[in-house]
């Protein structure tokens, strides 16, 4: 009798530490959908158009930072809701580079010349002309 009072004892101490350990594994690894990046930079491009600039730099030592460009309106708000903002958004531009200089025609074409490697131009992106200077 007491070798199965054992068991049932020994099998609850197991069942409670494995769900410890699954609950800590999941709380560990839980990372939200949108990572918020900080924002860097804001520059008017003209009356409604402006650059926002996040930077990502998550990757630690060995791993470049990657900037992250968005055209938007004008966003309100301080950095940290601007930021959050922007993380629902698809960027313009996401690389290692940096954008020397952006322009706005009268057709509202938007010219942007960019210097750095690029990791991925956004699919929406059909009123801008990229030019990608090498670094």
């Amino acid at each position: 009798m007491q070798y199965k009072m054992a068991i049932k004892w020994l099998h609850r101490l197991l069942t409670t530490v494995l769900l410890i350990v699954v609950i800590g594994y999941a709380w560990v690894n839980f990372s939200p959908s949108n990572p918020i990046y900080p924002l860097k930079r804001t520059y008017q491009v003209n009356q409604n158009t402006w650059l926002y600039m996040t930077e990502q730099n998550s990757g630690g030592a060995t791993v470049p930072i990657a900037y992250r460009y968005y055209l938007s309106s004008q966003l309100s708000g301080d950095d940290s809701d601007i930021a959050r903002q922007l993380s629902a958004a698809i960027p313009l531009i996401v690389g290692y580079g940096t954008i020397t200089d952006i322009q706005v025609d009268d057709k509202n074409l938007i010219s942007v010349t960019y210097s750095g490697k690029v990791l991925s131009i956004s699919d929406d992106a059909t009123q801008v002309h990229f030019k990608i200077q090498p670094y």
